[in-house]
């Protein structure tokens, strides 16, 4: 049955609309009983069957047992109740292939009486494609999460039974080795998603990849943190702004809308390694923007005498247990639900590689660093 003449004998009005919209959607019409009336040329291409095959069939044809008989159920009713229905739907093609299609489902009325249904859909075979791929590589990356917290864990015991610094180095170049590759794996896959292929993503799976993408991030640096405390490298001092070092260390702090990190005013000069330095304040006020839980501020204040610089970051959070606050540097120890327990053993290392000395204290919590101006 050739299209003109199919819309001449329903009867309905749309072959200007037909020539641009049928031309790049999946077009099909039923009568009420479900009974295929029209097909366009791309229901056809996609499906695989001729127009022929398909007019006087049902749509059952396509059935591809991907969906439960109360999914049909719901979608019946609600056409049959002169409603539109919208939603996704897995189709056989006659070569055994499957495909989705994005669809709407119109009825059509004569007399408040349902005479036809007219679906028009578009292909999204390739957007589930990428869904599962995402599926995918999000089981990937927490099978790789449940490795290296058993690996810690393994390593955790090992150390409080015996020489936990040298234990250490020897988890960090497994860490390295067994870690490294498949994370990277996991991280070249996230990045062939490229911005034209996210652009079609609904928010629902794009807000999955990012989370990929972070996941991934933190678990590198998981294992920066392990590698960063087993090897020791020179310290690299040079006259340095205090002020400027902190501006950058704040940038890589993640904070919300209900914190403030309140800086000092006056600079100061110190002969430091900056990088070093940056990764302790770094460290510190990410801690503290932490324990404050979306809400608080942070304090930075800084003094000297003749031969110190003396640091302090307070926050507004609820302190640190007493049990906890005499083991906060020591190494595999956090009172957090996330991380290594290395953050602080790392300040804790470069400031005494440079001669200066870190304590903490609580109400309010302030760790106190001091640092040799020269």
């Amino acid at each position: 049955m050739k299209t003109a003449t199919a819309l001449k004998k329903l009867n309905l009005n749309i072959s200007e609309f037909e020539e641009r919209l049928f031309d790049h959607s999946i077009v099909g019409i039923t009568d009420n009983e479900g009974t295929i009336l029209y097909v366009n040329k791309n229901f056809c291409k996609i499906s695989k069957y001729s127009e022929d095959e398909l007019i006087g069939e049902n749509h059952n044809i396509l059935k591809s047992d991907e969906h439960s008989p109360k999914f049909f159920e719901e979608l019946w009713d609600k056409i049959s109740s002169e409603k539109v229905w919208e939603g996704e739907i897995k189709n056989k093609a006659k070569d055994g292939s499957y495909y989705w299609v994005k669809t709407v489902i119109i009825p059509i009325t004569d007399d408040k009486i349902i005479k036809n249904y007219v679906a028009i859909q578009n292909d999204v075979t390739k957007e589930k494609q990428i869904q599962q791929r995402l599926l995918n590589m999000e089981d990937d990356l927490l099978k790789q999460n449940i490795t290296l917290l058993s690996e810690v864990e393994k390593k955790s015991a090992d150390l409080v039974k015996s020489e936990r610094l040298a234990t250490i180095g020897t988890m960090a170049s497994r860490v390295a080795h067994d870690l490294k590759n498949p994370l990277t794996i996991i991280h070249t896959y996230a990045d062939m998603l490229t911005p034209e292929i996210l652009s079609k993503l609904d928010s629902q799976d794009r807000e999955k990849w990012f989370r990929l993408q972070t996941s991934v991030l933190d678990m590198n640096r998981i294992i920066e943190d392990v590698l960063d405390f087993a090897r020791t490298t020179e310290i690299k001092k040079k006259k340095s702004s205090f002020l400027s070092i902190l501006r950058l260390a704040v940038n890589h702090v993640k904070t919300s809308y209900g914190i403030v990190i309140n800086l000092p005013d006056k600079d100061i000069s110190v002969k430091c390694d900056a990088r070093k330095i940056e990764g302790v304040m770094s460290n510190l006020l990410s801690n503290a923007v932490y324990s404050l839980d979306g809400q608080g501020e942070v304090d930075v204040e800084t003094s000297s005498d003749s031969e110190n610089l003396i640091i302090k970051v307070k926050d507004s959070g609820p302190g640190i247990p007493e049990n906890d606050l005499e083991r906060i540097f020591e190494p595999m120890y956090t009172t957090k639900t996330t991380g290594t327990g290395l953050g602080l053993v790392i300040c804790k290392s470069i400031v005494e590689q440079h001669g200066g000395t870190i304590s903490v204290s609580n109400k309010p919590t302030t760790f106190t660093i001091t640092l040799p101006l020269h």
